[in-house]
């Protein structure tokens, strides 16, 4: 199951997973070399997932939320509760509603060091 999920070709991908996508090749990200799409963590799927070191562990998880399915209160707590156990696990939980720019995207990302490997 975790190769279909890493060897996934995008066909998947909400709108926003896609629009998010496009904006990190744009800025010059390598998909499976700077980050990875739909990566598993614990019982978590991350939507892009930058891996910055794994001993000890730390990692960018970044989250488009879209408001169909995360603008419920009981899907808050569940955001929320989720946020809250991936950073006890080393990651930084960044999340993007429905509208986002590709300028908040690179800012969010040189805040937490990350910078394309090309």
């Amino acid at each position: 199951m975790l190769e279909r999920i890493l060897e996934s070709n995008g066909e998947h991908r909400t709108c926003l997973e896609k629009q998010m996508h496009g904006y990190l090749t744009e800025l010059g990200f390598v998909n499976r070399v700077d980050f990875y799409e739909q990566y598993p963590s614990g019982r978590y799927i991350l939507d892009f997932a930058f891996v910055i070191s794994r001993n000890p562990f730390k990692g960018v998880d970044l989250e488009v939320d879209g408001a169909k399915w995360h603008n419920s209160p009981e899907q808050r707590r569940r955001d929320g509760f989720r946020t809250h156990t991936l950073k006890q696990k080393g990651w930084t939980v960044l999340r993007f509603g429905e509208t986002f720019t590709i300028e908040q995207v690179k800012e969010a990302l040189v805040c937490n060091g990350i910078l394309p490997s090309s």
